[in-house]
């Protein structure tokens, strides 16, 4: 899924030079927190709810309390690494621009949803903390152990500490087929197993 997917395509801008009560009405009105600043067809900055709460001068204006130059992401950015950017950069919305134009905005709630629906789309699966001893083979021997029981590994990670090992497994698999039996009788302890609802 890419930013284009999840965006919100129709945005309400300011410019530089309005005035922090237009912000403050528009922000209101639309129940959002953050409006980009355009000049001249161009993104050049960001106003959020933060930065004119506490501005109480009539007269101050857009450009003297935005953020200038804001990260941007484009329309076929991949919405990882548009989420990525909003948490390093502690940020809570991007512009997206195409050919240096507005073309949407996406928020934490716009990627939350996107998460959401991602979610949604997948098969049932089962998610699995399994331990055992500090086997490099363990991981390859339990990719090996549910193929052969006709399931699907969708993603596994693992982790040694101190002589144990601790692996997490995302397992799709036909219903009749019981995983934690699978595993204990290769050796391995199931520390959990949750059942993912279809979506």
């Amino acid at each position: 899924m890419v930013v284009r997917d999840c965006m919100t395509a129709t945005v309400e801008t300011v410019k530089p030079d309005d005035d922090v009560a237009t912000v403050r009405e528009a922000l209101r009105r639309r129940r959002i927190r953050q409006l980009p600043v355009v000049a001249a067809g161009r993104v050049i900055g960001i106003v959020t709810d933060r930065d004119v709460r506490a501005v109480t001068d009539t007269g101050v204006t857009v450009d003297a309390v935005m953020t200038p130059t804001p990260a941007t992401v484009a329309p076929d950015t991949p919405v990882e690494v548009a989420a990525a950017t909003l948490r390093q950069r502690k940020i809570g919305a991007l512009p997206v621009v195409a050919d240096h134009a507005l073309v949407g905005i996406v928020s934490e709630s716009d990627l939350l949803g996107a998460l959401i629906d991602l979610c949604a789309r997948l098969e049932q699966t089962t998610i699995l903390a399994v331990e055992c001893d500090e086997d490099a083979s363990a991981v390859s021997r339990i990719r090996e152990l549910f193929g052969r029981h006709g399931a699907t590994v969708a993603w596994i990670s693992s982790v040694r500490t101190r002589g144990k090992q601790a692996i997490n497994v995302r397992v799709r698999m036909p219903p009749e087929r019981g995983v934690t039996e699978i595993l204990a009788d290769a050796g391995f302890r199931v520390v959990s197993c949750i059942a993912s609802p279809r979506g």
